[in-house]
């Protein structure tokens, strides 16, 4: 029988992006769940689908969402690497679509999602920002991390 005192992981969510922000939320994963043995981190990048419109002439869409998904998996392997150098083991989704619905989606197999903040300019004050998609949205707990 397994020890009752024994606790259960804590899974985390981390979205990742080509981004400053994203890059800037490393150490405070790495001070927070480095030295815990019952982390699982998985890193979700979202790609945004290919949409080429008609007028644009001959494209080859193969090549174009190859580019894309080469591009993504050197994102994810970039986090990796960080993250496995400081002991937190990772695993990698990468997903087509909106960040937003695909991290909203799957949010609910896990404990945590982090996510970088994002820049305070006055205009993605006025458009609003994909972290604050996220902090009303999300069902469970969200770290903003800078």
């Amino acid at each position: 029988m397994a020890d009752e005192t024994q606790k259960s992981a804590i899974k985390i969510l981390f979205g990742v992006s080509d981004t400053d922000e994203c890059r800037k939320a490393i150490p405070t994963i790495i001070k927070l769940f480095a030295k815990r043995n019952e982390t699982e981190l998985t890193l979700l990048h979202v790609k945004a689908e290919t949409i080429v419109l008609a007028e644009s002439g001959i494209v080859d869409y193969t090549s174009l969402e190859h580019i894309q998904e080469m591009e993504s998996n050197e994102i994810l392997q970039e986090f990796t690497e960080v993250f496995s150098k400081e002991g937190l083991i990772c695993k990698k989704i990468l997903k087509n679509g909106n960040p937003i619905d695909v991290v909203l989606e799957i949010a609910n197999q896990y404990d945590l999602l982090v996510i970088g903040a994002s820049e305070s300019s006055m205009l993605r004050r006025i458009f609003n920002s994909h972290q604050n998609s996220f902090i009303n949205s999300s069902p469970i707990p969200v770290l903003v991390a800078k």
